[in-house]
């Protein structure tokens, strides 16, 4: 495209880098011109087009390219192997009685997981373990088991035939565990209006 200052000049007449006209394209007194594309701009797309074939030859004939659906199956399966080799190497957190004992240990758990507790576990147990519709945590009896183990497995996999709800969805291994420790914490407080013993007294 170009502007022609002189729309008297003749058309005709060729001009110092620019290409002969293209005959009825003039409007507003903009005329069109013949130039050549680019050279760059025409390898490029050439570049381009041989890509493409190349491309599709090796994807749909040869199946020398892989399709997204195999590129999609070998990073899943490399996702796979890592999950597996690093789950031998370190094992889950809810396997290891260690990894547990240790934030049932850790004296800041109790002040930690007292907003769990309120929000979770207060309206069946009460507000300091004293035991409402679910029972008392306060005193020394235990209806499956008074380790920390036992203690973590209520409140992961809860107890459905007595209204006890699994928590394992809802909250993670670290705040489980922590309500581990603030159910500990409850022993010998003896809270007013505690829930009569249920159970088996293990200590």
């Amino acid at each position: 495209m170009h502007e022609d200052p002189e729309p008297s000049a003749d058309p005709s007449r060729p001009k110092a880098g620019i290409g002969p006209l293209i005959e009825g394209h003039r409007y507003d007194g903009i005329r069109e011109f013949d130039n050549p594309m680019p050279g760059w701009w025409v390898w490029i797309f050439v570049a381009s087009v041989l890509f493409a074939i190349v491309y599709s030859v090796g994807l749909h004939v040869f199946d020398f390219i892989d399709s997204y659906e195999d590129d999609l199956d070998e990073s899943l399966a490399r996702l796979e192997a890592t999950r597996a080799t690093y789950a031998e190497r370190v094992p889950a957190p809810e396997s290891d009685p260690a990894a547990l004992a240790a934030i049932v240990q850790d004296p800041a758990s109790v002040a930690t997981a007292a907003t769990t507790y309120a929000s979770y576990c207060a309206a069946c147990h009460g507000p300091e373990g004293q035991g409402l519709i679910g029972p008392n945590l306060s005193d020394e009896y235990w209806m499956h088991g008074g380790t920390d183990e036992s203690i973590y497995e209520v409140v992961t996999s809860g107890v459905a035939d007595k209204g006890m709800p699994a928590w394992e969805q809802v909250l993670s291994f670290e705040d489980r565990a922590r309500l581990v420790a603030l159910i500990r914490s409850f022993a010998g407080t003896d809270p007013p209006a505690a829930k009569e013993p249920q159970g088996e007294r293990l200590n």
